[in-house]
């Protein structure tokens, strides 16, 4: 979360394609579903997979086939689709499942003004809030089934990986009467909820505890090699690390230090810790890489410093010469707030600067990759006024909506799967069932039955590993935590299927 969707970044990181192609729509959607006054719309992107929706998921009540719909988040629909084999390559052949997948607004082709939206007109952007992309969905999802024959009657089941999860869990909420349930995978929606971090064992340092405890636990000694490499990094020119990182010009490198980049891209790999990545478990992979080149000298340690981060940022491997085949300056993440924050006109900068805040710090003194000191006016405010002319909230999420409440049961939701993996940082804003952080003892699954709320626990899991089609590597603890999530969906399919 980021930001950048980590379901998103260039990276060779990325699984596989899903097998199925679907197919491209738009719906003409509210600008504004809570002013009756206003009638503009806008072409609202979302794709469509009824590859599987040929009866053999048909329930009771006359549904020919359950509906699966991911609540897309920031970035384009068609990343997520590809990214969400376990919804298209599992669920939707055993389920007969119809599978819906929305933009979110302002993100990919789903542009309310066009070319226009990111014109630095603070008021084409206002329409960008959770509430708006959960009221989008809920009015989508809602005219498909009423347009469409043999979708009348179905259940409603969200996706959601990420700050997606966090849509999921709140869509499932807001709206319980449009979907019957919905697997929220490593949402961390208690990092919005900062008020209430010290009761259940968060800090503003738990996220960098955690990408870094990645790397300590891969190697002993890989944590002062990173550290060594940061050191040599600052005492090389840097005209030759822009060649050897093959960014366009030495900005590229970061804005306060020549190893931003580099760190940035450690930060970004635990949750990018994928067995069936390439190479697999690359936090692993980077430890045993870097140690080595260590041992081979200066030059060597560099050179790999340098392939690892433009493997993991998805960086063009040509050497650096032309502007088409060098990475840019990054308006956001490397110097900035651990995770990402806001950073150049962009939609999640807004949305960092109005509802996603992540108000979290870094210290090397306490063994993390780099030192961040978190100031609201300098880190926050004073971006945040020169971009957008407002000051964020990093309470925005948990006043609209709630935050630990939701998982406390003082709201009274049901129906949910809260999945989170134990190497990725987002973990520490998830959802557990005594309320505090997970340990190497917890159970992989924990559930309140009554109100069929699930917390599942993947130790050796990355970002939203579950949503990702198996793998002949996934350890035994992931390919447990997607047998049981599909266990609890059908129960719900089933259980709203009998209703007539």
């Amino acid at each position: 979360m980021k930001l950048k969707s980590f379901f998103l970044l260039p990276s060779i990181f990325a699984p596989a394609a899903a097998t199925t192609t679907p197919t491209t729509n738009t719906f003409d959607q509210k600008l504004d579903h809570f002013d009756p006054l206003e009638t503009r719309t806008w072409a609202h992107r979302y794709l469509v997979n009824d590859d599987h929706w040929n009866g053999t998921g048909a329930l009771p009540n006359g549904c020919k086939g359950p509906i699966l719909m991911y609540t897309g988040n920031e970035g384009p629909i068609t990343a997520f689709y590809g990214s969400n084999g376990f919804m298209l390559d599992v669920l939707a052949p055993k389920f007969g499942a119809y599978v819906v997948f929305p933009e979110e607004r302002y993100y990919g082709d789903s542009l309310p003004f066009g070319n226009a939206t990111f014109d630095g007109n603070p008021s084409k952007l206002k329409y960008l809030t959770t509430a708006q992309v959960l009221a989008d969905y809920a009015h989508l999802i809602t005219s498909i089934k009423a347009s469409t024959l043999g979708l009348e009657n179905c259940p409603v089941v969200a996706f959601g990986g990420s700050y997606g999860g966090t849509l999921t869990t709140l869509f499932r909420l807001t709206y319980p009467n449009v979907v019957v349930g919905g697997l929220a995978a490593s949402a961390p929606v208690g990092y919005y909820d900062s008020a209430h971090w010290s009761n259940h064992g968060v800090d503003q340092y738990t996220w960098a505890d955690i990408a870094a405890k990645d790397y300590h636990e891969a190697d002993p000694l890989c944590m002062s090699t990173i550290q060594a490499t940061r050191t040599l990094i600052e005492s090389t020119d840097t005209a030759t690390l822009v060649d050897l990182f093959n960014v366009c010009d030495a900005t590229g490198l970061g804005p306060t230090t020549k190893s931003d980049l580099f760190s940035y891209a450690l930060e970004s790999m635990p949750q990018l810790d994928y067995p069936d990545s390439t190479p697999p478990w690359p936090v692993n992979d980077t430890c045993t890489k870097l140690i080595d080149a260590q041992s081979h000298g200066d030059q060597a340690l560099l050179e790999e410093a340098a392939t690892i981060t433009k493997r993991c940022l998805g960086i063009p491997f040509q050497q650096h010469g032309s502007s088409s085949s060098c990475m840019s300056t990054l308006a956001e993440g490397p110097g900035s707030i651990p995770g990402d924050g806001p950073g150049g006109v962009s939609a999640w900068s807004f949305q960092s600067c109005t509802e996603t805040l992540h108000v979290f710090g870094s210290s090397v003194a306490k063994g993390h990759i780099r030192d961040f000191v978190f100031n609201m006016e300098e880190s926050a405010n004073k971006v945040c006024k020169q971009l957008f002319q407002t000051t964020p909230n990093d309470a925005a999420l948990t006043k609209e909506f709630g935050g630990y409440s939701i998982a406390d049961n003082a709201q009274g939701v049901t129906n949910l799967i809260w999945s989170n993996g134990g190497m990725d940082p987002w973990h520490g804003g998830g959802f557990y069932p005594n309320g505090m952080l997970p340990n190497a003892s917890t159970p992989l699954l924990t559930s309140d039955d009554l109100r069929s709320v699930h917390y599942i626990w993947i130790r050796r899991g990355a970002h939203h590993g579950d949503l990702r089609g198996p793998s002949k590597n996934d350890p035994k603890e992931l390919t447990d935590a997607r047998t049981q999530e599909e266990a609890i969906i059908w129960g719900w399919i089933q259980e709203a299927g009998s209703k007539m």
